[in-house]
């Protein structure tokens, strides 16, 4: 009998000892748990600490935008390249006017005398007129190519240099941060942060230009 009970004794004892064992390994989760969420509200709250410190540095800073294309219109410069571009253009548009209107001739000559004119020479009336249009077409597609290309071109020094006037205008007076408004990155702002006429003013000073 009292071998019975020191065996169920035992038997208690183990069984205590494994929920011992086992309430052990839950506490020492949660605590790992718990550990674990507070080092991640400790990160996030230096995040966001920084992220307070930033925005709050970059508010008492000196904030302005500039208009790159007003800029680059309204400098002399630019002015004179798009003055030069637009002749280009008429005197390109003036050839190409005559090719369509060729074109045009041809088609309504060719759909008046497809009643009386035989297949042979409707086909080959057809086959020229084919040409015609491709030709007008690839002349199209090469006049919108070169005319992308030059004013890239005559456009990228001038804006070269705007840059250069912005970088050292920021630079000199103190400015946190200078946008590019054309490109609808500003939404709102006052009109004393608009830098623009200051920025068209040093351009043609720079280049010895008179507005």
């Amino acid at each position: 009998m009292r071998k019975k009970e020191a065996k169920d004794s035992a038997g208690s004892s183990g069984s205590f000892a494994s929920l011992s064992t086992a309430s052990g390994a839950i506490a020492m989760k949660r605590l790992s748990a718990i550990c674990a969420a507070a080092f991640v509200a400790a990160l996030l709250f230096l995040s966001v600490s920084a992220l307070a410190a930033d925005g709050e540095a970059l508010l008492q800073g000196r904030i302005g935008y500039v208009d790159f294309s007003r800029a680059l219109n309204e400098v002399g410069d630019g002015k004179r390249a798009k003055q030069r571009l637009k002749i280009e253009f008429q005197e390109k548009q003036q050839k190409l006017d005559r090719l369509q209107s060729e074109l045009k001739s041809m088609k309504d000559n060719l759909d008046r005398d497809r009643l009386i004119a035989s297949d042979e020479s409707l086909k080959k009336r057809e086959e020229a007129y084919n040409r015609k249009f491709m030709e007008l077409q690839q002349r199209l597609d090469s006049f919108r190519m070169e005319m992308a290309s030059k004013e890239n071109d005559l456009t990228q020094d001038i804006l070269s240099r705007l840059r250069t006037i912005v970088r050292d205008m920021g630079k000199r007076e103190g400015f946190t941060l200078i946008l590019e408004k054309s490109q609808d990155v500003v939404l709102y702002a006052p009109d004393g942060g608009d830098l623009t006429d200051r920025v068209i003013a040093a351009y043609d000073k720079a280049r010895g230009l008179k507005k």
